[in-house]
């Protein structure tokens, strides 16, 4: 019940800030990386965007991504070979029905692959130690919105309605910050938070008729009909 009281409070303010927001948000879209070949990109350039870095802290980032890229590419020069030829014994082990080989390459796939979640892990721990905590929480508040708006932008919202999405996210996240974590305990409780965020947008944001269409699955799009090869090479001499 608490849980719902402070969405609800959340909403309650979200049509005074929904101009400001929803004008922030086009512009940071609309706004294309400058500058040479350092330019902060991609979710980077969302993060400068939305938790509004200074020049420093956008010099600092870009040192923390190009440390980040190259630990990666070190990873992969080291044990980038290694790692395929562990994946073809996996395959040849399974095919030859070879149990002990399977659990040797799979062990020491496991072993290569936490070592490289680790890596990444740090990497971007120390990407977010650029950020001040205000920062962290406006990251964690837009994360949590953007994950909100992969299952209702399909309905077609309201600029209001998004408005409200993204304020009843960023009152989520709070929450969601207190037990963060990877254990199975914290888990559960960040599922309880999503489900009761889920929940109190579907009653009190959306509207009859987006509820019905939440209920139905997405139609696919059909997949381009392929041409006969031989189509294709004559089409190629031409």
């Amino acid at each position: 019940m608490k849980r719902v009281t402070w969405l609800l409070l959340a909403l309650a303010v979200a049509v005074l800030v929904a101009s400001p927001i929803l004008a922030a948000e086009k512009a940071a879209k609309g706004r294309k990386a400058k500058g040479g070949s350092d330019a902060l990109r991609g979710e980077y350039a969302i993060m400068a965007s939305e938790c509004g870095l200074t020049d420093q802290q956008k010099a600092d980032l870009k040192a923390k991504v190009k440390a980040r890229k190259d630990a990666q590419k070190a990873w992969m020069d080291a044990n980038g070979d290694k790692h395929k030829a562990l994946r073809e014994a996996y395959s040849k082990a399974k095919e030859a029905g070879d149990k002990d080989a399977m659990k040797k390459a799979r062990d020491e796939l496991k072993g290569l692959d936490t070592e490289r979640r680790k890596a990444d892990a740090d990497s971007m721990t120390a990407i977010l130690t650029v950020l001040t905590a205000e920062q962290k929480a406006k990251w964690k508040a837009f994360h949590t919105y953007r994950t909100l708006m992969r299952r209702y932008k399909r309905l077609n919202p309201t600029e209001e309605q998004t408005a409200k999405i993204r304020a009843a996210a960023a009152a989520a996240s709070k929450g969601l910050g207190a037990v963060a974590g990877d254990d199975k305990e914290s888990r559960k409780k960040q599922g309880e938070i999503q489900k009761e965020l889920q929940k109190t947008i579907e009653e009190t944001i959306l509207t009859a008729p987006q509820r019905e269409a939440l209920q139905k699955k997405p139609e696919k799009k059909p997949r381009p009909e392929k041409k006969p090869a031989k189509e294709k090479a004559a089409k190629a001499e031409r």
